[in-house]
């Protein structure tokens, strides 16, 4: 026998009892945190949510390493801390938009904050009172094991200051070599992750009764880590490239930009503790009393419009606005080329070559436009391209001038070569067009 499995044979037993008083001790910060949130005048704050999460992961922790959730005696217990834990992971994450929203989005006050912030605070409330339901079913649990746990009163000052005071900004402006670019990426970068968000659908209304209905197949943890990430990834490099450069104090969009990236990466490192919670310390848990016990104490139609009423709701408001920030710095930085492309044959630009030019330029996000007669007419919109397709078919022209980035308009070459695809496929390169269609 090796030594690592005779380590392993040689492993302590501890009794249930002995374990209690082992828990007895260790419980008490958790409780004590807890205990707080049953006064009816606190407010707490970030601060606040990170001393309970501190507090519940050391107590997870030593019940984990104990072994308690795999002893029928402890697993109750050992799953509603780890569920104070996944509450108070999400509610950290609110308050840190919250105490940061002025930083991220100016000092401005706007119908977007007003109702962001109202609902936030809406949300935070049902927290409280899950927590307060874990609390008292922790106490119940662990003195109906003989357990006597007395709750220390803990100071609250520092937990019910509401905004955290902020330094001046005195930054200073730093030469970054290539700036520009680095800015440029960032904003398509940002505009994928806009897309994928619609193209998921999750901008859309989401019908359901019941979290069953869209958790895991909709909606799942991996889906909310994938999003978070991905803003993750742009906003450290924005931190690391951008952040203090000459562009981000001249363009007020650039600054912006950073904002509308951690607003929604914060909101859905929120939900991804939420939708956890509920793939496993609901759905997941073998023992069906445990899982019905803890589900009477969440109110999952509260959890439901949580996730997607608020979290999902706002991201794809903030998504959106960013969207539009990331497009207009890219038209900043576009240097206008034109080139003269074929109409489409035989019918001009009617609805479907309209269609497809639309998109086209809707995927890049920078402005291109089609010059008939010295007039300019936005291709983003069919309406326009239908307009100035009427002109061209009244003065019975074959070719059209567009003008935009170079790279817009290198895809729009390749639409022309074939004929607007009005008699032949969608080619490879275009292929985004075929998904966009089919939204």
């Amino acid at each position: 026998m090796t030594r690592t499995s005779a380590s392993r044979s040689l492993t302590p037993i501890i009794s249930e009892k002995d374990f209690l008083k082992l828990v007895e001790v260790k419980c008490r910060g958790l409780l004590s945190t807890l205990s707080v949130l049953e006064k009816e005048d606190m407010i707490v704050n970030k601060l606040y949510y990170f001393t309970l999460l501190h507090e519940a992961d050391k107590l997870e922790a030593f019940m984990d390493d104990h072994g308690a959730r795999n002893n029928m005696e402890w697993l109750y217990f050992a799953e509603l801390i780890a569920c104070v834990r996944n509450f108070a992971l999400a509610g950290f994450q609110l308050y840190h938009i919250l105490d940061r929203y002025s930083d991220y989005m100016g000092v401005e006050s706007d119908q977007l904050r007003r109702d962001f912030q109202d609902q936030t605070y809406e949300t935070l409330e049902y927290f409280t009172e899950v927590l307060l339901r874990f609390y008292h079913a922790l106490i119940e649990e662990i003195r109906s094991k003989g357990a006597s746990v007395p709750v220390d009163p803990l100071p609250t000052e520092e937990w019910s200051l509401k905004v955290t005071p902020k330094l001046p900004y005195t930054l200073t402006e730093h030469e970054i070599d290539d700036e520009e670019e680095r800015i440029i990426s960032i904003a398509q970068s940002y505009r994928k992750i806009a897309k994928s968000f619609r193209n998921q659908q999750l901008n859309r209304k989401i019908k359901a009764e019941s979290l069953a209905e869209i958790i895991p197949g909709k909606i799942n943890e991996t889906l909310m880590m994938e999003m978070e990430g991905k803003l993750h990834n742009i906003q450290s490099e924005y931190d690391t490239y951008i952040k203090g450069g000459r562009m981000e104090k001249a363009n007020a969009d650039i600054k912006a930009l950073r904002g509308l990236t951690a607003i929604p990466m914060h909101l859905f490192d929120a939900l991804k503790w939420l939708v956890h919670f509920f793939e496993r310390h609901e759905n997941e848990i073998r023992k069906s009393d445990v899982k019905a016990r803890i589900s009477e104490m969440v109110n999952n139609e509260r959890l439901l419009s949580c996730i997607v009423d608020f979290g999902l709701r706002f991201c794809g408001r903030y998504l959106a606005d960013g969207n539009k920030v990331a497009e207009r710095i890219l038209s900043s930085f576009v240097k206008p080329i034109s080139y003269e492309l074929p109409i489409p044959k035989p019918l001009g630009f009617h609805a479907r070559p309209a269609t497809y030019v639309s998109l086209v330029v809707q995927e890049h996000g920078t402005d291109v436009f089609m010059i008939v007669d010295g007039e300019k007419f936005d291709c983003r919109s069919v309406l326009e391209i239908l307009q100035a397709g009427g002109m061209l078919a009244d003065s019975g022209g074959k070719t059209v001038i567009f003008e935009g980035d170079k790279r817009v308009l290198e895809d729009l070459k390749i639409l022309a070569d074939h004929n607007y695809c009005e008699d032949q496929e969608i080619p490879q390169e275009l292929s985004y067009i075929r998904i966009l269609r089919n939204l």
